[in-house]
């Protein structure tokens, strides 16, 4: 395939000059006929056509940078979630794991009593164990999941075995205004009503 290309000569001779336009033909075809135009007009046009090309790419960024300020804009806490500390497994012991009831909130997990037989084997056996469970309280804890619902104050209850009929339990309300307790139980009594945690019996403060 033969290649065409143009050519611009300008003639400034006389009050005005004007810019002719010819396009080159391979040897043998015949010659187009060339075009004149005012000199004025034709760097009008060049000018129009680089002030367009240059143009292209700003609208691309400035598109780009206003979904980024869109998409920068997030619900976020109102205040940080307070750090709970949980009591250390026993000595030799087994971390039995925890079951947090407001994983995925607002959608809660409902607990089985298999999330509790680790604990309840271990309180009969004597085999010294760590479970944690961490429930939903009624107080607002002031933060807010991405969704935009209230996430309420976080109850830490901690089971620990030490040994034959020596259950210890630790309740931690700090996140919801209150303060932690401990007793000293020696039974376990699980309920046949789902989603309900064991009720530790014979307990004393601690």
């Amino acid at each position: 395939m033969s290649s065409q290309r143009s050519s611009i000569g300008i003639d400034r001779g006389g009050s005005s000059s004007t810019t002719t336009v010819c396009s080159n033909r391979p040897v043998g075809e015949r010659p187009l006929p060339c075009h004149s135009y005012p000199a004025a007009s034709f760097r009008g046009s060049l000018l129009r056509r680089e002030t367009m090309a240059t143009m292209r790419w700003p609208c691309p960024l400035v598109l780009v940078a206003a979904v980024l300020c869109a998409c920068g804009s997030s619900t976020v806490t109102t205040r940080p979630p307070k750090s709970v500390s949980y009591p250390p497994v026993p000595a030799g012991g087994t971390d039995c794991g925890i079951n947090n009831e407001m994983s995925g909130w607002p959608t809660t997990t409902v607990p089985t009593s298999a999330v509790y037989s680790c604990l309840t084997d271990a309180l009969g056996s004597g085999r010294p164990v760590r479970f944690v469970q961490i429930k939903p309280s009624g107080i607002d804890s002031g933060n807010k999941t991405s969704d935009g619902y209230s996430i309420p104050a976080g109850i830490v209850i901690t089971y620990r075995v030490f040994g034959p009929a020596r259950l210890q339990v630790t309740t931690d309300r700090r996140e919801a205004g209150g303060g932690v307790t401990t007793q000293n139980c020696t039974g376990l009594s699980q309920s046949t009503t789902l989603g309900s945690q064991p009720t530790p019996s014979g307990c004393k403060p601690g």
